[in-house]
Parts: C-alpha cells; sequence; structure tokens
C-alpha cells in the first residue's frame, strides 16, 4: 500500500471519528440542551420552586421535567430513525455521483445543520427537529464514503473497514467533548459554530485524498487520485502494462492463492434478490437486529433519566455520563475483534469440516451473532441492578454489543447472499431495524406517563426478547449442516 493511500486510510478514521456517528452520543448533548432551557416552556414552574424568595434557575427546574424529557426524547428517536432509513438513498446517491460530489454536497448540509443548531435557543427549540435530523443523516453519509477507503488495504480489507465501523460507534464521544466544554461556560451557539467550522477540514480531505468517483474493489497497480484528479485529464489508473488481471494481480500483492474466491459466495449458485427476500435466515437477521438495535436506542435515549433513578445528586449523574461517553470511544478498539473471532471459527471450520467455504463462512459467522446475542443479555441484565457503581460494567458491555452488532450485521449477509445484492439487503436491513426504532418514543412516553418513571418493566421485556434473538444463529447453524 502506497504512503498516499496509508493517509487516506489514516484520514478515513479521524473523519468517521469526528463526523460520524455523533447522535449516538445523544445523552451528553441532552444534558448540555436541557442546561440552556431547550424546551423548558414545557415545564410548568410550581410554587414549590420559590424558596425564600429566591428563584430557583430554570436550567435547574427543566432538569426533572418530565415533558422537556419527552420532547428531546422525540428530537432523538426522529434523528435516529430517519438516519437509519437513509442508508439505502445514501448508498445509490454515493454509486450514482461519486466521492467528490455526493461528500461536498453532504458536508455542506452537515454545516447548514450547525448553523441552524447554533442559531437557536430554548425560544425556538423546535429548530432541533429539523436540524438534529440533518446532522444524523449527513454523519451517515461520511460513513457511506469512507467505508471503501477500506479496499486499499488489501491483506487486511475486512480488518480496516470493521475499525471504521468502530470510529464510527466511538464518535458517539465528540459529545461528551461537547458537554465539557458546555460545564466550562461555553454556549450551544459557541460549541456548534466551531463544529461546522471544523467540518471544512473533511472538505479538504474530500479532495485531497478520495478518488473523484470510487476507489475501485481491486485496486491497480499505480492507481492515482485526489487532488492528481484536479490538474491532469489522463486514465487515473496511470500503471504500465501487466499481463495479470486485477484480480490476479491483488491476489499476488495479497497472498492469496490462485484457488481462493475472493467473494465468499463465489462459486455457489446465484440468487435473484426476490428469492434472498424468501430466505428465512434473512427475515431472522432483521428480527435479531431490529430488537437489539431498538435495546440500545431506547437506553441511549433514556440514559439520563435512568440514571436519575440511581442517583439523585447531579454531580454524580454528570458523572457518570460523561463516562458513558469516554467509554464510547473503546469501540474503535473492540471493533476489530468482531472481525478476528469471525475469521478464527471460520479457519477452524474450515479444518474439522468438509464443506463448501460459504457454509465454512456462515458457521463463523454464527459464532460471532452467538456472542452478540450473549452480550446483549447480560447488558439488559445489568441495567436491572440498582447498584451505581456496577454500570460501568453496564457501559462496556453494551459498548461491545453496538460494535459486534452491526459488524455482524455486515457479514452475515456478506456470507450469506451474492454479493450484488449486499447494498440492497444491507440498507433494506437497516431502514426496518430503523423504522422499528420509532418505538423509543411511546415507550419513553410509557415509562415516564404509566410507570412513573421506572424502567424495570421496559428492561424486564427487553432481557427477554434479547434471549429471543438465540433463535438466529441457532437456526443458522443447524441449516449450515456440512455434506
Amino acid at each position: 500500500m502506497k504512503h498516499k493511500q496509508v493517509l487516506s486510510v489514516i484520514a478515513a478514521l479521524f473523519d468517521t471519528l469526528l463526523f460520524g456517528g455523533i447522535i449516538f452520543g445523544w445523552p451528553s448533548l441532552d444534558f448540555v440542551l436541557k442546561r440552556e432551557g431547550y424546551f423548558s416552556s414545557k415545564c410548568e414552574i410550581e410554587t414549590g420552586d420559590l424558596k425564600n424568595g429566591t428563584t430557583v434557575a430554570s436550567s435547574e427546574k427543566s432538569l426533572n421535567c418530565p415533558s422537556q424529557d419527552i420532547a428531546l426524547n422525540l428530537v432523538y428517536t426522529l434523528s435516529t430513525t430517519i438516519g437509519g432509513v437513509s442508508t439505502f438513498p445514501l448508498g445509490y446517491l454515493f454509486d450514482r455521483f461519486g466521492a467528490w460530489k455526493f461528500r461536498t454536497g453532504s458536508i455542506l448540509t452537515f454545516i447548514l445543520a450547525c448553523t441552524a443548531i447554533a442559531c437557536s435557543n430554548k425560544e425556538t427549540s423546535w429548530l432541533l427537529y429539523i436540524a438534529m435530523p440533518v446532522v444524523a443523516v449527513c454523519s451517515f453519509a461520511i460513513l457511506t464514503s469512507n467505508t471503501p477507503i477500506g479496499y486499499f488495504c488489501v491483506a487486511a480489507q475486512a480488518t480496516v473497514i470493521s475499525i471504521i465501523y468502530g470510529a464510527f460507534d466511538s464518535s458517539a464521544a465528540v459529545m461528551v467533548v461537547m458537554k465539557i466544554a458546555s460545564q466550562l461556560g461555553a454556549t450551544v451557539a459557541e460549541i456548534f459554530t466551531f463544529y461546522g467550522a471544523l467540518l471544512l477540514l473533511s472538505l479538504v480531505y474530500t479532495f485531497v485524498l478520495m478518488p473523484r468517483m470510487h476507489v475501485p474493489f481491486n485496486v491497480p497497480d499505480g492507481y492515482q487520485y485526489g487532488v492528481t484528479e484536479c490538474c491532469c485529464f489522463n486514465n487515473p489508473i496511470s500503471s504500465p502494462q501487466n499481463t495479470n488481471t486485477p484480480n490476479q494481480s491483488r491476489r499476488k500483492r495479497s497472498g492469496v492463492s490462485e484457488s481462493t474466491p475472493l467473494l465468499a459466495n463465489q462459486g455457489e449458485e446465484q440468487k435473484t434478490f426476490s428469492s434472498t427476500l424468501k430466505d428465512l435466515s434473512y427475515w431472522l437477521n432483521v428480527l435479531y437486529l431490529s430488537i437489539l438495535q431498538l435495546r440500545l436506542y431506547v437506553f441511549y435515549g433514556t440514559l439520563n433519566q435512568w440514571i436519575s433513578t440511581l442517583t439523585s445528586n447531579r454531580e454524580q449523574q454528570s458523572k457518570y455520563i460523561t463516562a458513558f461517553g469516554f467509554i464510547q470511544l473503546t469501540g474503535i478498539l473492540i471493533a476489530p475483534f468482531s472481525g478476528v473471532m469471525t475469521d478464527m471459527m471460520t479457519k477452524y471450520y474450515r479444518k474439522s469440516v468438509t464443506c463448501s467455504e460459504q457454509v465454512v463462512r456462515k458457521r463463523g459467522v454464527c459464532f460471532t451473532i452467538g456472542c452478540t446475542c450473549l452480550m446483549a443479555t447480560i447488558f439488559s441484565a445489568l441495567v436491572l441492578i440498582p447498584v451505581l457503581e456496577i454500570q460501568y460494567i453496564t457501559f462496556f458491555v453494551q459498548n461491545a454489543a453496538r460494535t459486534f452488532l452491526y459488524a455482524g450485521n455486515g457479514a452475515f449477509l456478506a456470507t450469506t447472499f451474492p454479493s450484488e445484492h449486499f447494498g440492497k439487503l444491507n440498507g433494506l436491513t437497516i431502514g426496518i431495524a430503523s423504522v422499528v426504532s420509532l418505538l423509543t418514543y411511546p415507550i419513553n412516553i410509557l415509562v415516564l406517563k404509566v410507570f412513573g418513571g421506572s424502567f424495570v418493566v421496559v428492561d424486564s421485556v427487553f432481557l427477554g426478547l434479547c434471549v429471543l434473538t438465540f433463535v438466529h444463529p441457532v437456526v443458522l447453524f443447524f441449516r449450515t449442516k456440512p455434506s
């Protein structure tokens, strides 16, 4: 891999880390927005708020305001749902217009959304209903455009792509930095003005270290891209004549033998898109992803309220929310383990059983999916323990479960179905799961209005649902019998 390609991979990681899934750091931003009184007009000022002629600060009155919690949770729910559903059209736009046009439009829209948030205040809180979903969509656009950069790493393509996804998970920590800045005296306007200006670096990266259109799956020798495409009109692939095909050249550089298929399902009977939708395993995967994603989204959207049921101390609440954000940073470190675990199990089954390569890979993915179900179940059990100190473990387990969840979903789709349907199936799967995640809002209302702020019933139901998701890896395992 050339030095420029190494720089592209590093830049893609930092770009995703800074501007990727920041919406999943919502608990920290929720804390900041409450401090500045967003949606505080929905809170009723009770006579008990005035003691000895001293007025309680509006930011303190709104800390325990169910109406404000519901309004902010709606902002979060709309943002995550619209962001997830957008993955399918974003993939189409990226394929249609290429990296430069796609990213330029996305980044400029991202900057406009940050400007709108910077211009908002507690009187114009409704702007968040528009700006935050746009931020979420643009964040997913950043991930969509950065993922193919992993093709530059021939020998470790899957690992690099999984690290990029880990950076997407870890970018939630950006919101923690915003929370700390707020506690040091910065306003929402100042924070998002700076963040919007920082996006200009992403624009520079687009034209300097990204190809004008797309990174080819098989990167030829001498491949030129980035700023060189601005000042010349030659074919960017300016490699000398080579008798090898791109696949052969790629295999030689990566040390892959000629007999090993590049694609997991190469040589298998190809399925049409409609036939894949009739596959039971696909819909079990949709169910598995929908349940676990909803479990995680509800936790993120209600973290501040849930922490308040464990302690009424504001400083402790702030401390644990900050800790949660920093633990999210470990996603980029955990992500490679998902790929490594899958590869290890694949090698094990390849040696121990006689069957096709696709069946071997499916069995390898089974183990990763099973581990994800186990971590999600442990996480759901831990939140039921009303001991504050244990929640550090809870934060770490949920972060590992989230990282494995999306890596396992991608690995399952890639190994089970034809590669030409991967984009459509991935977009459809995440889109359906995101629509299911709309239940985050009514679940929050249920907790606040029906259960009086107690999460015990909801968490118990989720524990049962997490156990149910074990059906997916079990069925997949028994449907891949060795020949």
